[in-house]
């Protein structure tokens, strides 16, 4: 059951709308650029949240403390048509955004183009804080007081809190799945890293293309993303790498695989994202 069907009886969530006339920073050769999505309804989901709990849209926390960010713990991308937009379209975003318990908040967005759907994303994050200033490998879960006008029911924050702890690969999709290979990563801060010292969300979904350009092959060009999953465990620090492992399960018309991303440095497992892409 998808979440707008769970949410159907939890009242009025706060909610957010925008168009925006795509142009070149909006897309890529097969049409609406996946890193721009992620980037953009990213940057939304921090803004809900800081009008949901009435902070300032910087880090929250007290005075004196670690600032307490909003981490993602999970994502998903359903009913991609990425494709189906070009150059001048207008394409239409709606948003909203609940409170799942005092560290994780969830929004979903639809994305459309003269009334066809484009994406429907999830989005769950966590709110963290480093327990040492400036050490990404300290960052540890922290509490957020407020957000009681973004209240879920109790029994749809219990489906909602198992669906963000839950592994792409408990889905089942890459039963028959077979190691392509491995590719070693070497994030650039000025590209990667958000202004928090972070290694940004969409750049984890970004390794998973750029090893799979490597692996796959330029056939991969011919492909548009359908579906999109990922869960984030831990991050990185500035100056180190990581390593994207794929699993696929190739189909004549279907491009299908589960990748493992690492810390090159101690091997800790830091993320895991399903890719479903088929021809445009």
């Amino acid at each position: 059951m998808s979440l707008h069907m769970r949410l159907a009886g939890a009242g009025s969530l706060p909610s957010d709308a925008s168009s925006y006339v795509l142009g070149m920073p909006h897309l890529s050769p097969n049409g609406l650029s996946e890193n721009w999505l992620w980037k953009e309804l990213g940057h939304r989901h921090w803004n809900m949240i800081a009008k949901a709990y009435g902070r300032a849209a910087t880090g929250f926390g007290s005075v004196g403390d670690q600032p307490i960010y909003a981490a993602f713990r999970n994502i998903s991308l359903h009913g991609g048509d990425l494709g189906g937009v070009r150059e001048n379209d207008s394409l239409d975003v709606s948003s909203t955004i609940a409170h799942l318990s005092e560290t994780r908040v969830v929004s979903r967005h639809l994305a459309a183009c003269q009334d066809q759907l484009i994406a429907d994303v999830e989005m769950t994050s966590v709110f963290v804080r480093r327990q040492a200033e400036g050490v990404n490998r300290s960052i540890t879960r922290a509490r957020m007081e407020g957000g009681e006008n973004i209240r879920l029911p109790p029994q749809v924050r219990k489906v909602e809190l198992a669906a963000s702890d839950r592994s792409v690969s408990h889905h089942g999709e890459c039963a028959e799945e077979y190691e392509l290979g491995a590719v070693l990563i070497e994030p650039c801060p000025y590209l990667d890293f958000n202004g928090a010292g972070l290694l940004y969300f969409s750049s984890f979904i970004a390794a998973v293309d750029r090893a799979e350009w490597r692996l796959i092959g330029k056939d991969a060009a011919l492909y548009a993303t359908r579906e999109r999953r990922a869960v984030f465990h831990a991050n990185i620090e500035i100056g180190d790498d990581l390593t994207v492992r794929i699993l696929t399960s190739q189909h004549s018309n279907v491009c299908r695989h589960r990748a493992l991303l690492c810390g090159s440095v101690d091997g800790r497992l830091l993320a895991e994202v399903m890719t479903c892409r088929a021809i445009t």
